[in-house]
């Protein structure tokens, strides 16, 4: 079972998906507890302290979606929450945070606690915990150089990232596809756009041009025999096919678990695909103002 911190858990993991969880508890309460303890008789009968609180004095950075702010912001707690956990039930605690940037945006979450047969827990202690639900829903936004190849396709893409939150790998898989099949040209085209950028890339662009014919992506990379430039690779490996291989086997060859790991991993790798090629034709324009400015100034003088 995966294990994440507390941030983590509230930023990243997706609904109905149980984690390893630690070191988000009450220091104070927790330094109360085991003084107590250790001044206890020796003669005591079970657990000396079956309860322990979440501390209020954890700050997670989350999206904040105002206007004000639209960027990873800290968060405080809010009063009126459910702090405290009973060991030997567990139970599910509602936390509410807002953004300390704005004191606007407001994030809910229901954290459902495994019972746990630890007795004086600290913040090493490890805990089972599953987030049941999430307002606003959990989703990590879709960055702005990413919907520009999403473009028509928000709404599908919007649908697989509610299946990959909810932990429906399946669907997630199934909607992401879509999405890929359905951009591939859209794809292509800007990937062409970096190449002309340069010399050297006409047999790379001819192919991209030709598997533009095919309906599929994974049957238009399968015709492209030239690699891409080194500009383009992620982690100096190819993202075209590095989606090739997510995609290729289709749905049947995996279960629910597996195809929302490639889920993730096609979102993540397409959202990284889209920021180079946004930057590397952001740069070129700038450098190619750049240019003009100058050479302005040249023929002045």
């Amino acid at each position: 079972m995966q294990h994440v911190d507390f941030n983590q858990l509230l930023s990243e993991i997706p609904l109905y998906t149980a984690v390893q969880c630690s070191g988000f508890l009450d220091k104070y309460l927790i330094e109360k507890q085991q003084l107590l303890a250790s001044t206890a008789s020796i003669t005591t009968r079970g657990p000396i302290h079956a309860t322990t609180s979440i501390s209020t004095s954890l700050k997670p950075q989350l999206y904040c979606e105002s206007e004000s702010c639209m960027n990873y912001t800290f968060f405080e707690i809010t009063p009126a929450n459910q702090l405290s956990i009973t060991l030997e039930a567990g139970g599910i605690k509602q936390l509410t945070y807002k953004c300390c940037n704005c004191s606007e945006n407001i994030k809910t979450f229901f954290l459902k606690f495994e019972p746990t047969n630890s007795i004086n827990p600290d913040n090493k202690t490890i805990f089972t915990i599953e987030k049941i639900g999430q307002f606003p829903r959990h989703g990590q936004p879709l960055p702005k150089r990413a919907s520009k190849l999403v473009g028509g396709e928000r709404d599908f893409f919007l649908k697989g990232s509610i299946s990959e939150n909810q932990g429906m790998g399946i669907g997630a898989f199934s909607y992401y596809r879509r999405v890929i099949d359905a951009k591939k040209n859209r794809i292509f085209d800007e990937i062409i756009k970096v190449l002309k950028l340069s010399s050297g890339n006409e047999e790379l662009i001819q192919e991209l041009k030709a598997a533009q014919a095919e309906t599929q992506f994974t049957k238009a990379v399968k015709k492209i025999k030239t690699a891409l430039p080194d500009s383009l690779n992620i982690h100096g490996q190819n993202p075209l096919t590095l989606l090739y291989s997510a995609l290729s086997e289709g749905l049947h060859m995996h279960t629910d678990d597996e195809c929302l790991q490639y889920a993730q991993a096609i979102k993540i790798v397409f959202f990284e695909l889209s920021e180079k090629l946004d930057s590397l034709l952001k740069e070129s324009n700038e450098l190619s103002d750049a240019v003009k400015i100058l050479m302005a100034q040249k023929s002045k003088s």
